[in-house]
């Protein structure tokens, strides 16, 4: 532990590393995760062995990410002691870079080595989706120019953390992907983009300031506010595709439910001021993916039911 706090400033070790991994974050690998196990289950090919896998090798993979962007960032002068994320341990003095940097390769072999039993029990082309899964990860703030340094962050999440779990968790259990499960993926994927741009635009003058380029930045403030309801929009469009495309989904329509929580953070996106109301906003749309998620898996596990019924 760092010398910088206390012995009696620090939290118990299992708490001090639930921060680190911001273990409140990880909705945001294991919703995918349960929708396209939905998808799966509505196809008639829910694995039961692969699941639990599947699920803590997204998890791990989501905790090393975590543990990844506080240690590149503390190594980049990025975060300091008044920034509002959730991580922040290095800075609190709670674990060393050192220790940081050791409990995301460990995160990362472990995630790897779960992935690798999906592979024995699946299909091996579904190590195409988890080795840039796994790259997307490491180089979202690794690597001589991360991703997220260079407005590439909602790209990146858009692809992996929506797309690619929803698609990946199908892939495994049943060895082929459908364009349905493609385009039911993607509204969850404009969900999770737009945690991350809230995240951006809380950080707006912090990121700019330590020389960080997010896609807040290239297009300003004003068009950030309207990328931000735009993600929300889209993602509701998509479901409605969904449903329009493929009928015996309708009980998606579900999600319907969470329209008026969608409104409320588009309404205070566009009057929000201040990193404490904007952290709000962060919050507000991690709940909002959440529910939606929820809800997405709920819809697709009644069609399941109802097509046994019926």
């Amino acid at each position: 532990m760092s010398s910088v706090a206390s012995a009696a400033a620090i939290p118990p070790l299992w708490r001090v590393w639930m921060r680190a991994v911001r273990i409140f974050s990880f909705t945001a690998s294991v919703i995918p995760v349960l929708v396209g196990s939905a998808f799966a289950l509505a196809g008639g090919a829910f694995d039961l062995r692969v699941f639990p896998l599947i699920l803590v090798a997204c998890v791990l993979c989501h905790a090393g990410c975590n543990l990844a962007n506080d240690y590149f960032d503390h190594r980049k002068g990025i975060d300091d002691g008044a920034s509002l994320g959730i991580g922040g341990v290095i800075q609190d003095g709670w674990l060393t870079a050192d220790e940081v940097r050791g409990g995301m390769i460990a995160c990362f072999a472990l995630a790897t080595a779960a992935g690798l039993i999906v592979l024995g029990l699946s299909s091996w082309w579904l190590v195409l989706l988890a080795v840039p899964s796994l790259l997307a990860a490491i180089l979202y703030t690794g690597g001589p120019k991360p991703l997220g340094y260079h407005a590439l962050g909602e790209v990146t999440v858009w692809l992996f953390m929506g797309m690619g779990i929803v698609c990946g968790t199908f892939v495994a259990m049943t060895e082929h992907l459908t364009w349905e499960v493609l385009v039911g993926s993607l509204g969850l994927s404009a969900l999770v983009a737009a945690i991350l741009h809230a995240n951006n635009l809380r950080d707006f003058e912090s990121d700019r300031a330590a020389g960080k380029r997010t896609l807040a930045h290239v297009i300003g403030w004003e068009w950030a506010v309207r990328e931000f309801t735009l993600l929300v929009v889209i993602g509701y469009l998509f479901t409605l595709l969904l449903v329009a495309l493929w009928p015996e989904n309708w009980p998606a329509l579900a999600v319907a439910i969470t329209v008026p929580a969608a409104r409320n953070l588009v309404r205070g996106v566009r009057t929000a001021t201040g990193a404490g109301a904007l952290n709000v906003l962060v919050r507000g749309a991690a709940a909002l993916h959440l529910r939606f998620g929820l809800l997405l898996t709920s819809g697709l596990v009644v069609r399941a039911a109802l097509e046994q019924l019926f």
